[in-house]
């Protein structure tokens, strides 16, 4: 913006000195040639006036010095011959014309020209000719024209400096609404405009005040809306918890063993509620190691598939280059995973990590009916008859956020979902925080 608006300016200045200055030029030598047809007329009058009427070949008279080294100067008696003076020996068109009688001017070869007859007895006996070139008026006009150039550029750099002055006017208060909205994107509602003077700015400053405002609200209502979520969703868990636990070491009381998992599935059910409540899946990522968090992914769900009589198989690697990703978001993603198979899909689950064109891809697959062609199970809130489309939505979306993707990579017979992670990068191997990218990896296995 602050290139295109000097771009404007100086060539609107340059134009204008151009409009300016060409129409002066041309005044200027006009009025020039003027001046040197008038001095050209008074020095043939000056010839007339000091030449006897009754001059002859034999004796011819003197013509005095033109007021101009460069001028031609010469006297023509009736026949057309030169007499005396500097000239053509022979008569020209203009001398011609002036020998019937009545004076004349003209340009002719380069040349200003004025001629007077010279009369005697009412009849003219000979022509005056005096003549210019017009070379000696541009040269005379070369210095005034150069006046006016240096003129035209001071004025050219008073023009610039001008606009550079109006252009940080303009775009101080543009990169102070830029600066306002980029603190605006970074969570700082109270972040201001300061007032520039410019209406159509200010305008766009006080709007942005008022979305601040509004988002601000919005924010601190979800903020308390999370809270309370939080409060409420915690206390009935440690209630329950108080409940299981005391039930189990009452004497005599119980000892199922049903309820230890009972106590970890409420201990699952806390975490998953701090995950979600807490920002921290919008944290950096760390390097991890993805066979220690799929040997944990089996710890927590190989007795719920048992429960529930079917077969989990997770094949967790020992040697796999680690990733960057955030541990918390991963574990939801496959939890999301892992109970859409639970519920929606049959026969036995297996979860496994490979490489695959510079990723890692983390597969989950069931046994299931496949998924039609037509299904679009990843849209929030669709739903077939097998599956739904909410936790798939979900878990999508978290692994947007880890910065990778999730796709269905195979749809019949049986059906496989795939997490695909970037490599980690040389910068991260020591174990500092990495910035998940931005860029989700193309969908394909």
């Amino acid at each position: 913006m602050r290139n295109r608006i000097m771009r404007v300016a100086v060539l609107s200045t340059a134009i204008a000195l151009l409009l300016f200055l060409i129409p002066l030029a041309l005044a200027v030598f006009d009025l020039s040639v003027a001046d040197a047809r008038s001095r050209l007329a008074q020095d043939a009058l000056n010839a007339v006036a000091q030449i006897d009427p009754q001059f002859s070949t034999t004796d011819p008279p003197e013509v005095p010095a033109p007021s101009n080294p460069a001028t031609q100067l010469a006297l023509y008696d009736r026949g057309g011959t030169r007499v005396v003076g500097t000239g053509p020996a022979r008569a020209d068109l203009p001398v011609r014309q002036a020998l019937a009688g009545t004076s004349t001017q003209g340009t002719s070869g380069g040349l200003l020209i004025e001629v007077i007859p010279v009369s005697q007895a009412e009849q003219t006996v000979g022509a005056v000719r005096a003549a210019l070139p017009l070379s000696s008026v541009i040269l005379a006009d070369v210095g005034v024209w150069l006046i006016m150039l240096a003129a035209a550029s001071f004025c050219m750099l008073v023009g610039i400096l001008i606009a550079r002055a109006s252009v940080r006017a303009v775009v101080a208060p543009v990169d102070d609404l830029i600066s306002t909205v980029r603190a605006l994107g970074n969570g700082e509602f109270t972040a201001r405009t300061t007032p520039s003077g410019v209406a159509e700015i200010d305008a766009a400053g006080v709007a942005l005040a008022d979305t601040a405002n509004r988002l601000g609200a919005l924010v601190e209502h979800e903020r308390h809306l999370s809270q309370d979520a939080s409060h409420q969703l915690r206390t009935p868990l440690a209630g329950l918890r108080a409940l299981l636990e005391q039930a189990q070491s009452q004497p005599g009381g119980p000892h199922d063993p049903l309820f230890p998992q009972a106590l970890e599935r409420v201990d699952t059910l806390s975490r998953t509620i701090d995950d979600f409540l807490s920002t921290e899946h919008r944290a950096p990522g760390r390097s991890i190691d993805v066979g220690t968090e799929l040997r944990e992914l089996s710890r927590r769900w190989h007795g719920v598939f048992a429960e529930a009589g079917r077969p989990l198989r997770i094949d967790a690697p020992l040697h796999v280059e680690p990733v960057v990703t955030v541990a918390r978001t991963l574990h939801q993603v496959l939890d999301a995973l892992l109970e859409n198979a639970l519920v929606h899909g049959a026969g036995m689950v297996e979860v496994r990590a490979r490489e695959t064109h510079g990723a890692l891809a983390i597969d989950v697959e069931d046994q299931g009916g496949g998924i039609r062609l037509e299904d679009d199970i990843f849209q929030r809130g669709y739903s077939t008859a097998r599956r739904s489309g909410v936790g798939l939505a979900l878990a999508r979306q978290l692994a947007d956020e880890l910065g990778g993707t999730l796709l269905l990579s195979a749809r019949e017979p049986t059906t496989r979902f795939t997490i695909l992670l970037r490599r980690e990068s040389s910068g991260s191997r020591t174990g500092t925080p990495v910035p998940p990218p931005n860029s989700r990896l193309p969908e394909g296995a």
